[in-house]
């Protein structure tokens, strides 16, 4: 209902509005004037002979420096796959390397937790430095 009641309410107000007969071709007329003060404005820009050659020169070398790129990145043919085997054909080998890279990485975490251990004590006795500071403020 609002929407009829809002169209004619629209259409009785562009039915008041008077249009002048002659401003659509007052409207072309001047949209015309326009286009030809711009094109006379503007001559025509010609370049020379030179440039257009540098300029296909130079699309041509790119188009084959893209051929090129493409040619040597994309491979063709049919290329072997690759097959992951084991690094150790003996278990006993393989869980002593095993064995030594988790014992390196123990060690370096033990490491990093002692640094962690000693900066925590530090911020502690700050900690404490502070609040009998506080304290003797008051």
């Amino acid at each position: 209902m609002k929407a009829d009641k809002m169209k004619e309410t629209i259409g009785r107000y562009y039915e008041q509005i008077e249009v002048p007969a002659d401003l659509e071709a007052r409207l072309s007329a001047a949209i015309d004037a326009l286009a030809a003060e711009e094109t006379a404005a503007q001559p025509a820009i010609k370049k020379p002979g030179r440039v257009r050659l540098v300029l296909r020169l130079a699309s041509v070398a790119a188009c084959i420096a893209l051929i090129v790129t493409v040619a040597v990145t994309v491979p063709y043919g049919k290329k072997e796959s690759v097959v992951l085997a084991d690094t150790f054909t003996n278990v006993d080998d393989a869980y002593r390397e095993t064995e030594k890279v988790l014992l390196y990485v123990s060690q370096v975490m033990n490491k990093g937790i002692q640094k962690v251990d000693k900066t925590s004590q530090s911020v502690s006795k700050t900690n404490n430095l502070n609040k009998y500071i506080e304290i003797k403020k008051k």
